[in-house]
């Protein structure tokens, strides 16, 4: 998968719109457009302003296996992986609303 659709994927289970992203990022829509189209490449400092406002690694944003996974996000797998599918979608879609709650206390990018 190209960055582009990689950026669109994520922004989209962030909940996340292109307007938002930029803002977040501290660029335009259209530019988030571009890259997400594959129009525009991203520069290094462009891609880690995008994970840190998705709230992920640069790594993982650019399809990179995770490395390495903390005591609490490994115990936090274990769960998930116990789950039923149903509740898997169930909790899915309580991250995709916390994500979204979260999104929404960040408010508009200052500068």
């Amino acid at each position: 998968m190209d960055i582009g659709k990689r950026i669109t994927e994520l922004r989209d289970h962030a909940g996340l719109s292109q307007s938002a992203l930029a803002r977040d990022v501290g660029t335009s829509q259209s530019a988030i457009s571009q890259i997400e189209s594959g129009e525009r490449n991203p520069g290094f400092d462009m891609l880690k302003q995008i994970a840190k406002a998705l709230g992920i690694t640069v790594p993982y944003l650019v399809g990179a296996e995770v490395s390495e996974l903390s005591a609490e996000e490994k115990a936090l797998y274990r769960n998930y992986r116990g789950l039923t599918d149903e509740a898997r979608k169930e909790l899915e879609e309580f991250a995709a609303y916390l994500r979204h709650k979260q999104s929404l206390k960040k408010g508009p990018a200052k500068g």
